[in-house]
């Protein structure tokens, strides 16, 4: 008998969730458009036209260029603006794109800081700023408290200031960390070895001293170690040269002292190794014989004492 009754009940309700719904994706793809929009108005150079001709309010997101969508939500996913010649600043509500996982604005003139607001990015995995003119500090949250993230490049920038001490806490999945040519300074972090998936390290062109870390050693995947041009000095680690998978070392123009670990026959895949201009002393260790797949070992400008 009540069931005739319940019936109006069920269908308000039916309509109030799907009201809600409705309203819930609307309002989060305005978040999108207002966060790409934002974006928009601080770039003050437009040099090819592109935002200024494609990015209109009245079309949607998923069909602006650079802009790439997910199939079920309609959230941004992806933006790609690179070589595009744009000049401006890096908007800080880039940071609302909750959806967003892949951000490459290298090659165009972007100067300022690179906003803290990135870090509120949970899904990103690859961030690409190279050839840019950013200044400032890498935001700390990037580097120590993104899960996910698994690529990041910020070559040939102004960007200076310390690497955070706790580096890798908290970005497990990192295997890419590329800040070649920028101005950073003081020492490499032990904790990097928490990056247990590196594959490759480029630090060099900057002003990293101290010591290289013998915690690098931990990092079992690595390919490719490039720090070369830094004011790095005392004795390259004997567990480096226990990377197996290595392929690549770069340590020239540097201030390492000390002699050539003999330990270096355990690079079978080693093919590149840079140990120039430092003031390495000693001989150079026979077990370099055993190096099949080296094809380039330079080693001038130290202080050795004996021919290979």
């Amino acid at each position: 008998m009540g069931t005739p009754f319940l019936f109006p009940i069920f269908l308000t309700l039916l309509i109030t969730l799907n009201i809600f719904f409705t309203l819930t994706s609307s309002a989060t793809l305005t978040t999108d458009q207002d966060a790409l929009l934002a974006f928009k108005n601080a770039i003050t150079v437009d040099t090819n036209g592109v935002l200024s001709s494609n990015w209109l309010a009245n079309t949607s997101i998923c069909d602006w260029a650079g802009v790439s969508c997910g199939i079920k939500h309609h959230r941004v996913t992806a933006l790609n603006l690179s070589n595009l010649a744009l000049h401006g600043n890096l908007a800080p509500h880039l940071g609302n794109l909750t959806f967003l996982q892949s951000l490459d604005v290298s090659s165009n003139n972007f100067t300022g800081v690179l906003p803290t607001e990135l870090s509120k990015l949970r899904r990103l995995k690859q961030v690409n700023a190279t050839s840019n003119n950013f200044s400032g500090e890498i935001p700390r949250g990037i580097l120590t408290n993104m899960s996910v993230l698994e690529e990041i490049d910020l070559r040939f920038n102004k960007l200076s200031g310390e690497l955070p001490s706790d580096i890798c806490n908290n970005t497990p999945k990192l295997k890419k960390l590329f800040l070649i040519e920028n101005q950073i300074y003081g020492k490499i972090p032990t904790s990097i070895y928490k990056c247990s998936e590196m594959e490759e390290l480029r630090l060099s062109g900057n002003q990293f001293n101290g010591n290289i870390p013998t915690e690098i050693g931990n990092l079992s995947m690595l390919t490719l170690l490039s720090i070369y041009d830094n004011h790095l000095q005392g004795n390259i680690p004997f567990s480096i040269f226990n990377i197996s998978s290595l392929q690549r070392i770069y340590l020239d123009d540097n201030k390492l002292s000390g002699s050539i670990p003999t330990n270096l026959d355990n690079l079978l895949n080693l093919q590149e190794l840079y140990l120039n201009t430092n003031n390495l002393t000693g001989g150079v260790p026979k077990e370099i014989g055993r190096l099949t797949s080296l094809n380039t070992l330079t080693l001038y400008e130290n202080k050795l004492t004996s021919m290979i």
